[in-house]
């Protein structure tokens, strides 16, 4: 009372701060003012009319009366505007503004109570889909404690379970709650047909479509998507679902958006895998190691893929499409030694990510170009250590690039490696006359590439 009535009385109609609407509107009642309160939310604006005091309608949207009041009461993070009184306005409301500030604090608690439940379950779906199990099954008990109809709930906790009895129990009461729904009985199919196969618990899961595994699974039965780059992996052909594919990439999409799992990053890359996507494979395969450095799964996944993308002749065109930015620098060197950099200058994006990740995993800067005049303002930039170099490249090709460089006194002693598709005699003479320390021919060994760098590098 004492903050407000100064207000009031200074300043009839303007915005009141730091009431809450139901303090408010007491004031009013008590002070008999009248007056048109405008209560303002983030979405909307509603209207409280009082004359002499008495509160004889409310509007909001498409609410009047008493429903509009316990709509406009349960808003939260508002503020009060007061008006002057509107008129030609008819009486809706009959009750007590006491009876009416009771029942919506009553409705605010309910809806609270509802938000947080629903909360709950969204919470441990969130917590599974990162693969976070133990959380997700605390959760999800908390929450089937209180809704033990809750269809999601035992679907999710039938996800989750890692013996056969718990999983039977939470697909039983998901299919008395749902019998008739579609993912409930795909769920009890896909369970009966595993559960013969299992040879231990707790048993193992397809991070595609949750189908129970046995331990030594490397292609999931169900989804037919491949778990691991296996030893005939490129030689087959892939017939992964592509519905359950295109969900497991928008889950690991959501996991890797919130978070950073590489767990997540590294499901995300062998899905890519499994849709023939190299590119993005590698790119998700690349961060998984950097989030996960002690998972060994990760480093050894990764080495198999660019030995294959390296080694695979028709990855080494030069008008294959981006795949993103790999100028990273993040990576420390495992033998302590100072970080060395290295321009790799090729037209194709894809050689590129290859060469970058290979060199990023021994501790090297890697700075990229695409054509020969962007490489010379790189060097001009960055001053490396070493270049590898194409000699096929847009708008100047390497053999002209390299003699500006060795012609410059400031750059002339930088060791330049060629690498390149054009092989022959003739090309590797041409190139130990222009002044290159070594010539590689594409595909290239990783492993060779690396021992040739770090042979000339300074």
């Amino acid at each position: 009372m004492e903050k407000i009535e100064p207000i009031s009385e200074e300043k009839p109609s303007g915005f009141m701060h730091g009431f809450t609407p139901a303090n408010f509107l007491q004031y009013v009642e008590m002070e008999e003012k009248t007056c048109t309160v405008r209560i303002n939310s983030k979405k909307s604006a509603g209207y409280l009319y009082f004359e002499d005091g008495v509160l004889f309608n409310a509007e909001t949207d498409d609410l009047s009366g008493r429903e509009a009041v316990y709509e406009i009461l349960c808003w939260e993070d508002t503020n009060i505007e007061v008006q002057e009184a509107s008129p030609n306005i008819s009486r809706k409301i009959q009750r007590s503004l006491g009876a009416l500030l009771i029942e919506a604090a009553r409705l605010k608690d309910e809806n609270s109570a509802a938000t947080s439940h629903a909360d709950l379950l969204e919470d441990a779906i969130s917590a599974a889909e990162g693969h976070h199990f133990k959380n997700a099954k605390t959760l999800l008990v908390r929450f089937l404690q209180k809704d033990t109809r809750s269809r999601d709930g035992w679907l999710w906790f039938s996800r989750i379970a890692e013996d056969v009895k718990a999983v039977e129990m939470s697909l039983n009461n998901a299919f008395k709650i749902a019998p008739e729904d579609p993912e409930i009985l795909d769920e009890i199919k896909k369970f009966q047909q595993a559960k013969n196969r299992l040879d231990k618990e707790p048993f193992a899961r397809c991070p595609f479509c949750w189908t129970p595994l046995e331990s030594d699974a490397i292609t999931c039965l169900n989804c037919r998507c491949h778990l691991v780059i296996h030893d005939l992996f490129f030689e087959m052909n892939h017939i992964g679902n592509e519905k359950i594919q295109k969900e497991a990439i928008e889950r690991y999409s959501r996991v890797t958006a919130k978070e950073e799992n590489a767990q997540a990053h590294y499901w995300l890359g062998m899905i890519y895998l499994n849709m023939d996507n190299s590119e993005k494979a590698l790119t998700y395969l690349d961060l998984a190691v950097k989030l996960g450095p002690q998972e060994k799964l990760y480093s050894a996944q990764l080495n198999i893929l660019l030995n294959h993308m390296a080694s695979n002749r028709s990855q080494s065109s030069n008008d294959l499409s981006s795949v993103g930015d790999t100028n990273d620098s993040t990576v420390i060197s495992l033998q302590g030694k100072i970080k060395r950099k290295v321009l790799v200058v090729d037209g194709s994006p894809t050689t590129r990510k290859v060469i970058s990740i290979a060199l990023g995993q021994k501790g090297y800067e890697i700075i990229e170009a695409g054509d020969g005049i962007e490489a010379l303002s790189r060097l001009d930039e960055t001053r490396p250590d070493l270049i590898l170099l194409d000699i096929i490249l847009p708008k100047m090709d390497g053999y002209k690039m390299l003699s500006i460089i060795k012609e410059n006194p400031e750059f002339k002693d930088i060791p330049v490696i060629i690498l390149t598709i054009k092989n022959g005699i003739l090309n590797k003479l041409k190139g130990k006359v222009a002044g290159s320390v070594a010539y590689l021919t594409k595909p290239f060994d990783p492993s060779q590439l690396v021992e040739t760098i770090e042979r000339h590098i300074s």
